[in-house]
């Protein structure tokens, strides 16, 4: 344990947490099998909303596709809106499709202020028109490029990564839905916390906005609810 001046007391309420846990585990009957009920209901879930909204066959499998693809969803991310999760950054600079680099502010509210983006490779934009240059059907694209533009980002929980462009668009309109969730791309840390945000207009972190490059204004999804706030 990690003790500080209340040591001693959280060390006490971690033990009452864990002789819980241990007697509720010890109570059920039978296989322990809710990681895998839950992994199943949740592909479950995604594959029927699909169908419902899309009614279509060859969208209902490229959308399966591209989100079964261990990286053409963040990559198609960073295409489109410019930006994409933390864990979807790192899959992207583990396959060099992307990668962090540093640059210096020039919004005068941070002006010289030294931050990380997330920058597209070569090698990325290669493997996207290899992947998607032999679709039968360009509307395909076209329509799966809507629905991401339809939000600006989704974190998680452990924040978001975005392109220069990107992450000076959302300090030039003060949009701490974004701000708040932006990460280094290398190491993951916040490089924004309120209280740092002086002076800066409040709005609903659920309903942040940014503008893609398709001009669209989108949400943000919060899939980490208050692990990340």
């Amino acid at each position: 344990f990690l003790l500080d001046d209340e040591g001693l007391i959280r060390e006490r309420e971690l033990s009452k947490i864990w002789i819980f846990m241990r007697f509720n585990v010890s109570s059920q009957s039978g296989k322990n099998d809710v990681l895998i009920t839950a992994a199943l209901a949740a592909r479950q879930a995604r594959d029927r909303a699909l169908e419902e909204a899309l009614k279509n066959h060859s969208m209902v499998a490229l959308y399966k596709a591209v989100l079964d693809h261990v990286f053409l969803l963040p990559l198609m991310e960073m295409k489109v809106n410019h930006c994409t999760s933390f864990r979807g950054g790192q899959i992207l600079t583990q396959q060099n499709l992307a990668q962090p680099y540093s640059f210096s502010s020039e919004i005068p509210l941070y002006f010289g202020r030294n931050l990380i983006s997330l920058e597209i490779t070569p090698i990325g934009e290669t493997e996207f028109k290899e992947a998607f240059h032999e679709l039968p059907d360009g509307e395909l694209l076209t329509f799966f490029s809507q629905a991401l533009s339809a939000y600006s980002c989704i974190d998680s929980g452990t924040g978001v990564c975005g392109t220069k462009a990107f992450i000076e668009r959302a300090l030039m309109s003060s949009d701490t839905a974004i701000i708040e969730r932006i990460v280094d791309a290398e190491t993951g840390e916040k490089h924004f916390r309120s209280e740092r945000r002086i002076g800066m207009a409040d709005c609903d972190v659920s309903k942040g906005t940014a503008i893609s490059e398709a001009g669209s204004r989108g949400v943000v999804i919060d899939l980490g609810g208050n692990l990340f706030l």
